[in-house]
């Protein structure tokens, strides 16, 4: 599938996150026996760049873009990048496809009535997770993203000198990585991979070594950001930089600690609120 294809055996792989606070660059070399990292970088983004899923300050972004392959090797044309937002929807469902009917046809046709979203006005992908012979039943990953978003991210990159060679989602990136350090290992039970971002959290399951689901928190790191802002009064600047540890600011430590404890509480509970939603919908199968 497209979206979440697997890489190809090419000489290199780079790797590009653009999220809200930063950008971050890694360039992996493909060798017989795994792979080896040949570069890798990060650069700080200003506040507003990105909101939510759109990009505020293009011009802002793409010089940040160039600065960073400049950096870390300037021949980088191909890039992989990854999308998590509300433009990205995932689903899996079940149903049944008798041997002499088109399961393709059958899989988007279903996944159209499924979307919250116009089918004219948005990309969709899958992968059958699973085949039961005996009941010609199958299991179908469904992805969804606003064709808007896409290719706003995907005009900025050409814009910036790249060519994007797989877009992804975050969350089953995560998942690919995960299976790839797993490998050949014994997987059964379950799996939690929690993704702590700017805007959001993904919280990924995998089930006996099987992508099951994934739920969004909206609880992330700009939380933190700003607990500390409302709390103690500092800047969205200052804030990042004493959760960091680098700030010069002096303010009551009390009250950051407070702050501090009560972001992580919320974001403890939308952590076990996703639990709750796995062993949910556990019972239910």
């Amino acid at each position: 599938m497209n979206l979440l294809r697997k890489l190809k055996k090419e000489s290199a792989t780079v790797g590009l996150d653009i999220g809200h606070h930063s950008i971050k660059l890694v360039k992996l070399m493909h060798r017989k026996d795994g792979f080896v990292l040949e570069a890798t970088g990060i650069k700080e983004l200003p506040p507003g760049v990105i909101e939510g899923s759109d990009i505020k300050e293009r011009d802002q972004l793409i010089e940040a873009i160039t600065t960073l392959v400049n950096q870390c090797d300037p021949s980088i044309i191909e890039v992989v990048i990854s999308m998590s937002g509300h433009g990205i929807i995932s689903d899996k469902f079940n149903f049944k496809v008798d041997p002499n009917e088109n399961a393709e046809e059958m899989i988007l046709w279903e996944a159209g009535q499924r979307s919250p979203f116009d089918v004219d006005d948005i990309t969709l992908d899958y992968k059958i997770l699973h085949r039961n012979p005996q009941t010609s039943e199958i299991e179908v990953l469904l992805v969804a993203a606003k064709n808007q978003i896409m290719q706003s991210y995907i005009d900025l990159l050409y814009d910036a000198g790249l060519k994007p060679v797989i877009v992804d989602v975050d969350a089953f990136a995560i998942n690919n990585c995960y299976s790839m350090e797993s490998e050949g290992l014994q997987q059964n039970g379950t799996t939690a991979l929690v993704n702590i971002g700017h805007d959001l959290t993904n919280v990924t399951f995998v089930k006996n070594g099987v992508y099951h689901s994934t739920r969004d928190i909206s609880t992330a790191g700009d939380f933190f950001n700003k607990t500390l802002q409302r709390s103690i009064g500092l800047t969205n600047e200052e804030a990042l930089l004493a959760i960091k540890g680098r700030t010069t600011s002096s303010f009551d430590t009390a009250k950051f600690k407070q702050g501090i404890e009560y972001a992580a509480e919320e974001l403890s509970s939308g952590i076990d609120l996703a639990f709750s939603y796995f062993k949910s919908s556990e019972k239910s199968d």
